[in-house]
């Protein structure tokens, strides 16, 4: 997720795109997170973690000198968490992974 030091970091990258004359500014960022965990009833759970202040984030970047142009986002597999299901036959299976979204942004 975007903690306060990557935020900083990418506001950073930002400012000296800028100060070097780039026209274009693409940035990658984790906006959520699927975790998930076995339960006690031998299925899996899943939990989403979501990034509430992407889009405060996103204004940053515009109060810096860039506006927004282009979006996208994916999903990340990062692997699966499997248990056999206790009164059934077959698995519980959850995700794990991250949704990144891609933004780019062209100077002001």
């Amino acid at each position: 997720m975007l903690t306060a030091d990557e935020a900083a970091r990418l506001l950073q990258h930002a400012n000296d795109a800028r100060t070097r004359g780039d026209v274009i500014l693409h940035l990658q960022v984790e906006v959520s997170r699927l975790t998930g965990e076995r339960s006690a009833w031998g299925s899996a759970e899943n939990a989403l973690a979501s990034n509430e202040s992407i889009g405060y984030f996103l204004g940053q970047v515009e109060a810096v000198g860039w506006r927004l142009e282009q979006t996208g986002y994916t999903f990340v597999e990062a692997g699966a968490t499997t248990s056999a299901r206790m009164l059934s036959t077959g698995t519980g299976v959850v995700n794990h992974g991250t949704v990144n979204g891609y933004f780019t942004f062209r100077r002001t």
